[in-house]
This record gives C-alpha cells, structure tokens and sequence, in this order.
C-alpha cells in the first residue's frame, strides 16, 4: 500500500473514532450537566420566591432594606446569590419566629 492511501484510511479511522465514541459520550455529558443546571435553577427560583414571601421582619438582621438588597443578591449572583441566601438567611430563621418590639411589650 502507498503511503497516500494509508494516509486516507488513518483519517477515516480517526473520523469514526470522533462519531462513534467522543460525540456520544459529549451528548450524555451535555445531558448531565442540563440536569444539574435544571435543579440549580428550581433552587434558585424557590429562595427567591422564599425571599419575595418573607416579610422583612423576618431576616437574620431585620431592616428597611433587607428584603430589597437579598432580592437583588438573588437576582444578580444567581445560584451563588441562593447559596448565600440558603446558609444566611433560610438556615438562620427556619423555625424561629422573631418578635417584634410591639409583641415583647
């Protein structure tokens, strides 16, 4: 065989080496990382119904603009905006009811 022919059949090789093996495994990969984007959007979409829920006494450090600025950090920073959100916010005051001063009188 000469050295061109050999050539044309290295490349076909290598052409059905990317069809049948790299591009699958790219397409599950893909499929994979749809799925985790999918559950990091719900987890972002539920703190930030949570956040537009809440009423403003009930952060961590209640204020006049508490709900305001973890709405933006949730719309803004996304996914690290929910994590935020989760371990400062949710984690803080799930289950604990804060008074205010009118109640404590």
């Amino acid at each position: 065989m000469n050295e061109k022919a050999l050539k044309w059949i290295m490349g076909w090789i290598t052409l059905w080496i990317i069809i049948s093996i790299i591009i699958p495994v790219a397409f599950h990969l893909s499929l994979g990382f749809l799925g985790i984007m999918a559950l990091a959007i719900i987890f972002w979409l539920s703190m930030l119904i949570d956040c537009l829920q809440r009423s403003e006494d009930n952060f961590p450090l209640p204020g006049q603009y508490e709900k305001l600025i973890w709405s933006l950090i949730l719309i803004f920073l996304n996914a690290i905006g929910a994590i935020l959100y989760f371990s400062l916010v949710l984690l803080n005051t799930n289950g604990k009811k804060t008074e205010t001063p009118e109640k404590m009188a």
